[in-house]
């Protein structure tokens, strides 16, 4: 059963640079993975082969009307192992991540707005999400 963590939070509460930051993270970590860009520049959608032995989905848009749904969709048609995404606190994009849970494990990380020191912060959400998917 793959394993769906959602980082779930406000519009600007830093959602992107966090996963942004976990992307680098396994980047760094995993340098022999290989990369799939699918989608986007500053919002990104991303499969990684090789990560721990695993594919790992990872799509930073998670706002409304947004690629998320139809990337959940192309993660797991790749059979991906570990998906990593952004979703707001409610709505549509929380409906489309708990759409998986009859299928996938799914697990919901709050992201809190910091007003200083947001990177230290972000870097910090990101290792705590790399560490809860066993990577």
């Amino acid at each position: 059963m793959s394993h769906v963590i959602a980082l779930q939070g406000r519009a600007g509460s830093g959602k992107t640079s966090t996963l942004r930051q976990v992307i680098s993270d396994l980047e760094a970590k995993y340098p022999n993975a290989t990369v799939q860009v699918l989608a986007g520049r500053i919002d990104l959608k991303m499969i990684m082969h090789g990560v721990k032995g695993k594919i790992v989905g990872i799509e930073t848009q998670g706002d409304p009307g947004s690629r998320l749904q139809q990337s959940l969709k192309d993660f797991t048609a790749a059979r991906c192992d570990i998906i990593f995404c952004a979703c707001r606190t409610s709505g549509m994009t929380v409906q489309w991540v708990s759409a998986l849970s009859k299928k996938h494990n799914v697990q919901f990380v709050q992201q809190t707005r910091v007003a200083a020191a947001y990177t230290k912060t972000n870097a910090i959400m990101a290792a705590s999400l790399i560490k809860l998917a066993g990577l």
